[in-house]
């Protein structure tokens, strides 16, 4: 493997559907190891990898690329080209891929039966299998459990390429990158340490910039009073200078005028003031260039706080809002998940757990139609939506009225996402588009959320955010999360999923 490195050099690039650009005139250079990049939702992450991929062409300057470039997406949707190769091989590599990932051979065959979990490994291993020379990852800890989140970042520890990764799990981030890239289109800046002190480092930086530029305001506030001050003595002065106003037959005034203006001091003040023409100026150069570099280390810096949203949240009117028997549900094939009897009241918090592809997300669409009968206004959230459901709800979202359009903008906003970005795209980020959808729930009074995976592509401040309004939303809460802080912060009831001995069935014990 030919070890390059990747550079990009003066790229201007923006989508058809956009009026500004994303980057331009951006020039980066990235070596060997893996580089995090890090920025908030709809920042410009997955495009710079695009760009860094061949998979979007820039409108001007050029990106020299290694050898064999690959991209592996934060969509799951579709089988990576050449899986069959991968999944069908029995050489070292591809065996050591299907033992460390936990994948069978059969994967292939099933694709749209796997959980997103099981997806996510077998794109990557694909990816490692491919032996490329750049490879740029988005997103590879979106669906995966404690085990396979470290099960996948041992395996990309072993990457010799040029690599980059997009993710918001600071853990994982910090033990495979070395330098970090911050994007948050139109800025972009690399630091050479890990993600974690990067956004450290731009802390204090955006801490710094706006010292920096409270004390020039201060600066120049002091200036224009002093020049306001000598403007005003010169105004003075020249009103006492002129024959003007002076009886014509009064010789001695005349001669007093004239004698000071023979000796150069009707001048005076107006030159003390004019000195302070071309150090206003300077100054005020100063404070744009300040205002400049302040608006982009805000931009960057990650522990900002988003500004929050609010949950609307009601109890139902009925205490209890599921009481089931015990019941069994297929998993596909012979595999079964047995159920307790169930119950759940109307301010019930309850985390569910369990490895991938335990059967999570099918134990939630079995509940689902029982909340239904009940009317229990309730609101669910898939853990993934693919191409087309995301493109549909898009669509739908623009044809809203704009006064209801204003107000999720809004609340986009104050997750975090630009405005004019969010709006200019024909499809946002996954990232965003969950925002979205989080923002058209907080149109209505709900009694019970269901939420599958909440966080998956969600930026730090954004997941922060929800944490926060979830532990105060008043009515019942069923949440799917391998993130067990998020979990810990919001719930008290724990429904947890777990194999039987020695069998590929499982069971789900209350506690």
């Amino acid at each position: 493997m030919s070890i390059q490195t990747l550079e990009f050099q003066y790229i201007t690039f923006h989508y058809p559907e956009q009026s500004m650009d994303l980057f331009t005139d951006l020039s980066l250079s990235v070596g060997p190891g893996w580089t995090a990049v890090i920025g908030a939702n709809g920042g410009g992450k997955s495009t710079l990898l695009k760009l860094a991929c061949n998979r979007l062409e820039p409108l001007a300057g050029s990106v020299l690329h290694p050898g064999l470039c690959l991209y592996v997406p934060q969509r799951t949707d579709e089988i990576p080209p050449s899986y069959d190769e991968f999944a069908y091989s029995y050489d070292a590599l591809s065996c050591k891929l299907h033992g460390q990932l936990g994948l069978h051979r059969d994967f292939l065959n099933r694709w749209d039966q796997l959980s997103h979990g099981e997806r996510k490994r077998a794109q990557i291993a694909w990816a490692l299998y491919e032996k490329s020379d750049l490879l740029c990852i988005d997103e590879p800890t979106n669906h995966l459990d404690r085990d396979a989140m470290h099960v996948i970042v041992k395996a990309l520890q072993n990457y010799r390429g040029i690599g980059l990764l997009v993710s918001h799990d600071r853990e994982v981030l910090d033990a495979l990158c070395t330098s970090t890239v911050h994007v948050q289109s139109p800025f972009v800046s690399k630091l050479s340490c890990p993600p974690s002190q990067a956004m450290e480092e731009m802390r204090k930086q955006r801490i710094a910039a706006e010292t920096a530029y409270v004390e020039q305001g201060k600066q120049l506030k002091r200036l224009m009073k002093e020049k306001q001050r000598r403007s005003a003595i010169a105004g003075v002065q020249d009103s006492r200078n002129t024959k003007r106003h002076i009886n014509p037959k009064d010789h001695d005034a005349k001669a007093r005028i004239d004698g000071f203006r023979v000796s150069g001091g009707d001048k005076v003040a107006g030159q003390l003031s004019r000195q302070l023409d071309s150090r206003v100026s300077s100054e005020l150069a100063t404070t744009q260039s300040l205002h400049k570099t302040l608006g982009e280390k805000r931009a960057l810096d990650l522990s900002k706080s988003s500004g929050g949203i609010t949950l609307q949240g009601v109890k139902h009117a009925a205490r209890v809002l599921l009481d089931t028997q015990q019941a069994v549900l297929s998993l596909g094939g012979d595999r079964k998940l047995f159920l307790p009897p169930l119950a759940l009241s109307h301010t019930d918090r309850v985390g569910i757990r369990g490895p991938n592809g335990i059967g999570k997300s099918t134990l939630v669409r079995h509940l689902l139609p029982l909340f239904a009968e009940k009317s229990i206004r309730s609101w669910y959230l898939e853990q993934e939506m693919d191409l087309e459901q995301s493109l549909a709800s898009y669509q739908a979202f623009e044809l809203l009225e704009p006064q209801v359009k204003g107000r999720i903008v809004s609340t986009v906003v104050r997750l975090g996402s630009n405005a004019q970005l969010f709006l200019l795209s024909a499809l946002p980020s996954p990232g965003e588009l969950r925002k979205l959808l989080i923002a058209q729930a907080l149109e209505s009074n709900l009694s019970l959320l269901v939420l599958d995976e909440p966080t998956n592509h969600l930026d730090l401040p954004s997941r922060l955010a929800l944490e926060t309004e979830l532990r105060s939303f008043a009515g019942a809460l069923l949440l799917v999360s391998h993130d067990q802080d998020f979990l810990e912060q919001v719930c008290t009831t724990w429904w947890d999923l777990s194999y039987r001995p020695g069998s590929q069935n499982s069971e789900l014990l209350v506690h």
